[in-house]
C-alpha cells in the first residue's frame, strides 16, 4: 500500500518576471538582503574551454546591474 505524503511550503522568494530579457530566466528580481548572484558556464571549444560568467550585482535602491565576462582557458598550456 502506496501513501501520499502531505508537504507544507512557504515561499518567501520574490516571483520570476516575464521578459524577453535572457538573464531575467534564471537571476532574481531584488528583494531585501540580496547582494550577489553569479552564474558561470564552462564550454567545451576547438582551442580551448570557454568560461562564461554572468554576474548581476544589487544596489541598495531596488535596482540591480548585470555583468558578462568571457575568457578562453587554451588547450595547450
Amino acid at each position: 500500500m502506496h501513501k501520499e505524503k502531505q508537504v507544507k511550503a512557504q515561499f518567501t522568494k520574490s516571483a520570476r518576471v516575464i521578459s524577453d530579457y535572457a538573464n531575467d530566466l534564471y537571476f532574481e528580481q531584488p528583494r531585501d538582503g540580496l547582494i550577489k548572484q553569479e552564474l558561470i558556464t564552462y564550454e567545451n571549444l576547438e582551442h580551448g574551454v570557454k568560461k562564461t560568467t554572468v554576474e548581476r550585482i544589487f544596489t541598495t535602491n531596488g535596482d540591480y546591474n548585470d555583468h558578462t565576462t568571457i575568457s578562453i582557458l587554451p588547450n595547450n598550456i
